[in-house]
């Protein structure tokens, strides 16, 4: 994951010196769901998190490189996004009602020498709506996860995030996200962003749940060139974990800490796109 960032890092300085093959409007909402053809972009998020009743903080990355290969194809990460319907086409078609695009892959690949390899897949669905030239409206459902090869008998515990390590190490994420984006001028657009989600011990949505969270968060975003795009995003959110039975310590007699039944946390994300 760590050689991934550093990849996103080193093109972010390609894209600052190249000359844009295609070019995106400085509005915002007038994005396709999809890269257009022969464009590239490089997108780094930066969040400070915190935690309470258990007063857990941190500050995770994030990173994720497109390529547009037609205009309605894209390579995300390690994976593909194919918009099947378009509504507002730039290749002569007739527009569709709205545009919707299904993703396929996996976002990292990894090895560890008691877990063996180590895949995290995900599938995502998302539909985007253009309302005149003031509003963007999306809405996606999405599932990501963890395969590990060999499973290591690990003790099953709970973060203080109340993220869930299970005896497996597999975990699975189906998560349901809307955005409401609205431009106000020429190259600043404001929007919400309301988000549920569900996490079980186990590479299947259908295993029980181990965790379930609802965040919301009002973002700006600011494109002062049409190759790049300022994010700055708070957000709110809360999550639980069921009442079940939990080991109390380690096989070598270290305690275990029970955390809460249920965290809230408050977080300010910033990022940067660029585009060529």
């Amino acid at each position: 994951m760590r050689a991934r960032n550093l990849v996103a890092v080193a093109a972010v300085g390609v894209a600052g010196c190249a000359a844009p093959s295609r070019q995106l409007t400085t509005r915002v909402v007038e994005d396709p769901i999809t890269l257009p053809k022969r464009m590239a972009s490089v997108a780094v998020d930066v969040t400070a998190v915190h935690y309470e009743p258990t007063n857990a903080q941190g500050v995770p990355g994030a990173a994720d490189i497109r390529l547009g290969i037609t205009d309605h194809l894209e390579l995300i990460d390690l994976g593909l996004r194919y918009a099947f319907l378009d509504d507002r086409p730039a290749d002569g078609r007739a527009p569709m009602p709205l545009s919707m695009a299904l993703r396929a892959g996996v976002f990292g690949v990894g090895y560890s020498s008691a877990e063996g390899t180590i895949v995290l897949p995900v599938v995502s669905l998302t539909a985007l709506k253009h309302v005149a030239d003031r509003w963007a409206l999306s809405l996606g459902a999405e599932w990501r996860a963890q395969w590990v090869a060999h499973s290591s008998g690990w003790t099953p515990l709970y973060s203080s995030s109340l993220f869930f390590h299970s005896e497996t190490r597999s975990w699975s994420f189906f998560a349901v996200g809307a955005t409401v984006a609205r431009q106000v001028s020429e190259r600043v657009a404001l929007g919400i962003a309301p988000r549920i989600e569900q996490q079980t011990g186990c590479v299947s949505p259908a295993c029980d749940w181990r965790a379930r969270s609802a965040s919301g968060s009002v973002f700006v975003a600011v494109r002062p060139c049409s190759w790049l795009t300022f994010r700055l995003a708070p957000a709110v959110g809360v999550r639980e974990r069921p009442d079940i039975p939990l080991p109390t310590m380690f096989a070598d007699g270290t305690p275990i800490t029970i955390q809460p039944l249920r965290v809230t946390w408050v977080a300010l994300t910033g990022g940067l796109e660029f585009y060529w």
